[in-house]
C-alpha cells in the first residue's frame, strides 16, 4: 500500500457485479412472492403484523437487522477510529433497554393489540395528544427517509461512476418501496438477508485486515494511540462520546426505537404470545451486541491500518465519512472483491431500513389521517389497498429527493437532530401515560409542548455553536508521519515510534454556554422535561380519569400499586380483580330459577 499518492479508484469487477445482481434478484424474488404469489393477508392486521403468527427466529433476525443501517455500518468504525472504543458502552445501554422494554412497555401494547401505537395516547389522554404525537413521528421520519439511501450513495460513488451511484440509490429505494407494499412478511424476509450479509460484510474485512499484522499487534497500536477507552467519565457535556453521553443518549434513542416505535411494535406483536416476544427481544439484544463488537473491531483495524498516515490529513479523502470505503479500496489491492461484498451489505441494509420506515409511516398515515374519515362499513381489502398506495407515494417522495438533491450533508445533520428531539418527546409522552397513573391530558400536552420548545432551542443553539466553532467534537491524535513509506509492512513496523502521546494533543474548552451541550443529549433532555413538567401539571389540574380507565393501559408495576391503593372504590376493585367463580355460578342459578318461575306463570 502506497500512502504518498491518492489511492486509485477500484471499480466493481465482473464477479462483484454478478454478486450484486444476485442480491438484487433475491430481493426482487421476495417482492414478487409477497405481492403476487403469497397474497394470503389482505387485511390491515395481516399487512402490518403478518397474521400475528410469525416465528421467533424470523422476528429476532428482523429486529437485529433494524439496527444495522448503512449509517451504523459506515459510521461506528469511524467513531472508533477518531475517538476510541468508548462506544462499547452502548452494549450496556442495549441490555438496559431490552429489560425495560420487556418489563414496562411490551406488556401494555401486547394486551391492547393496537394497529397504531399512537392510538394508545388517545385511550390514555385525548385525541389531540394522539394527533400531535403522530404528526411529530411522520415529520421526523419523512425528514430522515431521504438520508438513509444518501449514505450508501456516497459509498457507491467511490466504486462506480457518479450517475451509476445515483441510479443504484434509486433502485434501492424502489426495491424498498415494493418490499413495504408486500407487508411485514416481506420486510422480515429482507431483514434476514440483511443480517447475514452485514455479518459477512463486517467480519470479513476485519479478519482480512488482521492477516498482515495479527490481533496482538493491532491491539498494541490501538493502545499506544489511546483508542482503547473502556471508561471515560469526562464531565464535559460537549464531549459526545463520554461514558455518560453514550449510555444516556443512546439508551433514550434505543428505548424509543425498540419499545415504542411503530416499526418495532409491528414486529413484536407479530408473534402470538408475550413470552415469545420477550424471547425475540433477548435474541435480538445478543445479536446487536455481537454486531456492535464487530464494528468496534473494524474501527480498531482501521486505526491500525492508517495510524501513521491519516487519509484526510494526507489528502486521500475529503472527509472522514469516506474512511471505510477508502480502507476497503486499499484492502482490495490485496484481496479483490472485498469492497464489493461490504457495499452490497450496505445496499441490503439500506433496503431493509427504508422498507421498514415506509411501511410504518404508511400505517400511521392511514390510521391517523384516513381511517377516521372512512365509512364504518369499509372492507378490509379496500383499507389494505389504500395502505399499499400510501407506501408507493412515500417511496416516490424518497426517490425524488435522492435523485434531485445534489448534497444532503447539511440536511443529514438537521434530520438526525430533529429525529432525536421527537424521539425524546414521544418517549416521554408514552412513559408518562404508562408509568404514572395520575397523569392527565393537561400534563401530557403541557409537557409535550415545553419539551419541544426546550429541545428545539437546544438543537438550534447547537447548530449555531457548530457553525461558529463554539462546539467542536474533539478526537484523538491523528498523524501523517507514516505517509510516503515504501510499503505497508515498513510503515507498520515503525508506527509506534511515530505516534506522539494523545493526551498532550487534546485541547479542552470550558463549558461556555448551554448550547455547548452536545446535541446527543437532546433525547434525554426531552424525556426528562416531559416528566418533570407533565407530572406536577397533572396533579395541579386535578385527578385523572383513572377510575373509569382500562387498567391495561398501565405497566404491571403501576397496576400493582393501583391494586394496593386504599382509595380505589369497590366498583373499581371488581373491574380489576376477577370475581369469585362460585359467586358467579350462584348468581346464574338464581337468575335461571327466577326465569323458570316467570315462564311457568
Amino acid at each position: 500500500m502506497k500512502n504518498s499518492t491518492l489511492a486509485s479508484p477500484i471499480y466493481f469487477n465482473v464477479a462483484e457485479y454478478c454478486l450484486f445482481g444476485i442480491i438484487v434478484g433475491v430481493i426482487v424474488a421476495i417482492i414478487l412472492y409477497f405481492n403476487v404469489i403469497n397474497r394470503k393477508y389482505s387485511t390491515v392486521a395481516g399487512f402490518l403484523f403478518g397474521g400475528k403468527n410469525m416465528s421467533i427466529f424470523n422476528i429476532s433476525l428482523a429486529l437485529i437487522a433494524s439496527h444495522l443501517t448503512s449509517i451504523t455500518l459506515l459510521g461506528v468504525p469511524v467513531e472508533i477510529y477518531l475517538r476510541g472504543t468508548q462506544y462499547w458502552a452502548s452494549a450496556l445501554s442495549l441490555i438496559l433497554v431490552t429489560f425495560l422494554t420487556a418489563v414496562i412497555y411490551l406488556p401494555v401494547f401486547h394486551k391492547l393489540q393496537l394497529s397504531s401505537s399512537f392510538e394508545y395516547l388517545e385511550i390514555r389522554f385525548s385525541t389531540h395528544t394522539r394527533t400531535i404525537a403522530a404528526v411529530l413521528f411522520v415529520v421526523s421520519k419523512l425528514m430522515l427517509l431521504p438520508i438513509v439511501p444518501y449514505v450508501p450513495l456516497l459509498a457507491f460513488r467511490l466504486v462506480t461512476e457518479p450517475l451509476a451511484g445515483r441510479v443504484t440509490a434509486v433502485i434501492c429505494v424502489v426495491c424498498a418501496t415494493f418490499t413495504a407494499v408486500g407487508g411485514l412478511q416481506a420486510i422480515v424476509s429482507i431483514g434476514m438477508l440483511t443480517f447475514f450479509l452485514s455479518l459477512v460484510g463486517t467480519a470479513l474485512p476485519t479478519g482480512l485486515a488482521l492477516l498482515p499484522m495479527g490481533f496482538k499487534r493491532m491491539w498494541e497500536i490501538a493502545s499506544h494511540g489511546e483508542r482503547l477507552v473502556l471508561y471515560d467519565p469526562d464531565p464535559e457535556l460537549a464531549h459526545h462520546t463520554s461514558f455518560f453521553a453514550v449510555t444516556l443518549a443512546i439508551s433514550t434513542n434505543w428505548l424509543w426505537k425498540v419499545a415504542l416505535s411503530q416499526s418495532s411494535l409491528q414486529k413484536l406483536l407479530a408473534v402470538p404470545t408475550i413470552s415469545k416476544a420477550r424471547i425475540c427481544l433477548a435474541i435480538s439484544c445478543i445479536g446487536v451486541i455481537l454486531m456492535k463488537l464487530l464494528s468496534c473491531l473494524l474501527g480498531l483495524a482501521l486505526y491500525a491500518w492508517f495510524a501513521g498516515c491519516d487519509p484526510l490529513m494526507s489528502g486521500q479523502i475529503k472527509r472522514h465519512e469516506q474512511l471505510v470505503p477508502q480502507f476497503l479500496n486499499s484492502l482490495s489491492v490485496m484481496f479483490p472483491g472485498i469492497c464489493g461484498i461490504f457495499i452490497i451489505a450496505i445496499f441490503s441494509a439500506t433496503t431493509g431500513c427504508i422498507a421498514s420506515i415506509i411501511n410504518s409511516v404508511s400505517g400511521v398515515l392511514f390510521e391517523e389521517c384516513i381511517r377516521p374519515w372512512m365509512p364504518q362499513n369499509t372492507s378490509e381489502l379496500s383499507c389494505c389497498k389504500i395502505m399499499k398506495l400510501l407506501c408507493i407515494l412515500v417511496g416516490a417522495y424518497c426517490a425524488g429527493v435522492v435523485w434531485c438533491s445534489k448534497e444532503l450533508d447539511r440536511l443529514q445533520h438537521v434530520a438526525s437532530g430533529v429525529t432525536g428531539v421527537t424521539a425524546g418527546t414521544l418517549l416521554g409522552l408514552f412513559t408518562l401515560g404508562i408509568v404514572f397513573s395520575r397523569a392527565n391530558c393537561s400534563g401530557a400536552l403541557s409537557g409535550c409542548l415545553l419539551s419541544l420548545l426546550l429541545c428545539g432551542w437546544l438543537l438550534i443553539g447547537a447548530e449555531n455553536a457548530l457553525a461558529t466553532g463554539a462546539l467542536t467534537f474533539q478526537g484523538k491524535h491523528l498523524a501523517t508521519t507514516g505517509c510516503g513509506k515504501a510499503n505497508f509492512t515498513h510503515a507498520f513496523s515503525n508506527i509506534s515510534s511515530s505516534l506522539p502521546s494523545a493526551v498532550n494533543q487534546l485541547p479542552t474548552k470550558p463549558l461556555q454556554s448551554l448550547f455547548r451541550i452536545s446535541f446527543t443529549y437532546c433525547p434525554f433532555a426531552g424525556v426528562i422535561s416531559v416528566l418533570l413538567i407533565g407530572v406536577p401539571m397533572s396533579y395541579l389540574t386535578g385527578k385523572s380519569r383513572t377510575d373509569s380507565m382500562n387498567p391495561d393501559v398501565f405497566c404491571p408495576l403501576t397496576q400493582s400499586f393501583l391494586h394496593k391503593s386504599p382509595m380505589r372504590s369497590p366498583t373499581i376493585s371488581l373491574e380489576v380483580c376477577p370475581p369469585d367463580t362460585q359467586e358467579v355460578y350462584e348468581a346464574l342459578d338464581e337468575a335461571l330459577k327466577h326465569l323458570k318461575e316467570v315462564i311457568d306463570r
